[in-house]
């Protein structure tokens, strides 16, 4: 017979063995001899066997369990990611689908300009020509100031429009800007030394031009002053104790000699429009 150690189990049995036992030594003594109780250590090893076994195959199985809920949990947090990364994505294509829209506009306004460019291009030569005669008009009847640089400008626009090396662009860029320094002058004040003809005597004057409202003249030797006459298209001569003084404050004004201030100069009453 085998000595083993005991499990749960086999003290079970042991203990109902004991109990037996004095529950047989309790009783009224008989001449009956007591039972020897015999333990198969074999039958204790099998059950202590499949015993381990279960223990193992519930071990095993806990930590499958272990294992699927960890799976399970770490699947749950990539959907959540995926699914966060999907309402960005269609936001994000929302966004796309509205700039797209906007772009397919834009072509289209782009595609109905550019079909108006033939068209466009054929007809500004004809509005420079167009604006250039009626700028040059204007300065024929405009006050007569600065008269060859005026001209110098158009005829350099002219040059500049038949020339076919420059382009559209640039062309009508010059037409505009001989627009923008004729509308300047009207803003304006100075003076210069020019020689005039008058009656067929060429005198030496100093002009001052205030805006487009007047035009004066007075010789270097200061003895005769003359305002413009834009009606008559002739120079009006002033009285010299009149305005003598006044036009040289004006002249020293203009050539920036002297603070600005108010001077009472001689200013044509304006025409009534027809």
């Amino acid at each position: 017979m085998k000595i083993c150690k005991f499990g749960n189990v086999t003290i079970a049995l042991l203990l109902a063995g004991l109990t037996g036992s004095v529950q047989a030594q309790d009783a009224p003594a008989q001449n009956v001899p007591a039972p020897e109780i015999l333990v198969d250590s074999s039958m204790i090893d099998r059950a202590m066997s499949a015993i381990g076994e279960k223990y193992r195959e519930s071990a095993e199985v806990q930590q499958e369990l272990t294992r699927l809920a960890d799976s399970a949990s770490s699947t749950f947090e990539e959907f959540k990611r995926a699914n966060d990364n999907l309402e960005s994505l269609l936001v994000l294509n929302a966004g796309f689908r509205k700039s797209i829209s906007i772009q397919e506009e834009n072509i289209a306004t782009l595609d109905e300009s550019i079909a108006s460019v033939e068209e466009v291009t054929r007809n500004i030569p004809l509005l420079m020509e167009k604006m250039l005669a009626a700028l040059e008009e204007f300065i024929e009847l405009d006050y007569p100031f600065q008269l060859e640089e005026r001209r110098g400008r158009i005829q350099f626009a002219r040059d500049a429009i038949d020339n076919p090396d420059v382009s559209i662009a640039e062309k009508f860029r010059q037409v505009l800007v001989m627009y923008q320094t004729e509308t300047a002058y009207g803003r304006t004040i100075e003076t210069y030394p020019d020689t005039i003809d008058l009656d067929g005597v060429e005198r030496d004057v100093n002009i001052v031009r205030i805006g487009r409202v007047a035009l004066i003249y007075q010789t270097t030797d200061r003895q005769e002053t003359r305002a413009w006459d834009n009606r008559a298209r002739a120079w009006v001569e002033l009285p010299p104790g009149e305005y003598r003084t006044a036009i040289q404050d004006a002249i020293r004004v203009a050539a920036q000699l002297d603070a600005p201030r108010i001077i009472e100069l001689p200013v044509l009453a304006p025409e009534v429009a027809q």
